[in-house]
């Protein structure tokens, strides 16, 4: 994932300005006539409809301690090297113009939900890394790149990286790809990528070397998409990019690999969590309506390490499948009159912290180096 800074010269987001008279959109009440006699109690409850599902992707791999992006983090012991390497964050995001980025334009991901009847598709290799050959388990054995249901709508996110995920609720896979496109006669091509199968039983993360972020992990996962966005609610651990990551070396679950060429002790491993200080009154803070959003799920769930990126930024959903429902792009209203990059001014990154290496881990996980 490579960020997009703040545009040089682009002013910080005005103080308490109109953007506090603009209310996020979180649902409507319902209410039911009283008349006549109260219907008996349902004796189940329906399971959610891939429509709901895709609302809250996170919910896709299952409840704790199988799904990593729904740990509650709230208590978890702070790592021994937490000041040290919080001074390291620091300073990257000093080095990325004092400012974190929230993706919502470009470097991100959207959710495509390919039916029964969707078509599917060969994914030809697009060798934009120079491997010698065509990698084992594309085209064989598990077959990643063989008969993936693309929705005619599918698309890319806009940016280098390409990403675009695919889910078939009736299959019960998860296809990850990155720089992928689709030429003109309709081929799909992808530099790499992977598929999960089974998804709730899955850690949600793609069999390495396999996906599509240098974690290993489904990007959905921990991405704030849409609805949450707009109701203002995040209830997973959130995705955040870094500048210097730890090296292969130390990676933290639920990582399982890294990219990171970082040598230092204050080097972040891949798959770090990162809590906000849970002492910290959110409601009392300077923020956007959507910022106290990340920074209640950072109190909860916390960021979670997933990509070595060009500046220091969080995922959030492209709006690019509503976009082709509707015509509309739903950020414009969701962000108001604070553009993206200044959605998180203000946001106290000097108070979080570096949890103990590998919270939550289940014990038929086996852990990625931990040391350091």
């Amino acid at each position: 994932m490579i960020d997009a800074p703040r545009p040089v010269g682009a002013r910080r987001r005005p103080r308490r300005s109109a953007r506090w008279l603009a209310a996020l959109c979180v649902g409507a009440i319902l209410t039911a006539s009283c008349a006549g006699p109260e219907p008996e109690p349902s004796p189940t409850t329906s399971a959610p409809s891939p429509a709901e599902l895709a609302k809250t992707p996170s919910k896709l791999f299952g409840s704790p301690p199988d799904n990593p992006f729904l740990t509650d983090v709230s208590h978890a012991p702070v790592h021994g090297n937490s000041t040290d390497m919080m001074r390291d964050l620091l300073g990257q995001i000093a080095a990325s113009n004092g400012s974190v980025a929230l993706n919502t334009g470009h470097y991100n991901s959207t959710l495509w939900v390919a039916d029964a009847d969707t078509r599917p598709v060969r994914i030809a290799f697009d060798n934009c890394q120079k491997k010698p050959d065509v990698p084992d388990g594309l085209y064989d054995g598990p077959k990643y790149f063989v008969d993936v249901p693309m929705p005619d709508a599918a698309a890319p996110a806009k940016g280098t990286d390409g990403a675009l995920t695919v889910w078939s609720p009736d299959a019960d896979r998860l296809w990850e790809f990155w720089v992928a496109k689709e030429d003109a006669a309709g081929t799909w091509s992808a530099c790499w990528g992977g598929r999960i199968d089974g998804l709730a039983q899955s850690h949600g993360a793609f069999p390495n070397p396999f996906g599509a972020s240098a974690s290993g992990l489904a990007t959905v996962g921990s991405m704030i998409s849409v609805e949450e966005a707009r109701r203002g609610r995040i209830d997973h651990a959130i995705n955040i990019g870094l500048r210097t990551v730890g090296s292969p070396s130390r990676v933290y679950y639920p990582a399982n690999r890294s990219d990171g060429k970082g040598d230092s002790p204050a080097s972040i491993p891949m798959g770090a969590r990162l809590r906000l200080d849970p002492s910290i009154d959110v409601n009392a803070l300077d923020l956007t309506p959507l910022g106290k959003a990340v920074a209640r799920a950072a109190q909860t769930y916390g960021f979670l390490v997933t990509e070595t990126s060009g500046t220091v930024g969080l995922g959030a959903e492209s709006g690019q499948a509503e976009r082709q429902r509707t015509g509309t792009d739903p950020w414009k209203a969701i962000l108001g009159d604070v553009p993206d990059y200044a959605q998180l001014d203000d946001f106290p990154w000097d108070r979080l912290q570096v949890l103990e290496a590998g919270y939550g881990a289940p014990e038929d996980v086996p852990s990625p180096s931990t040391s350091g």
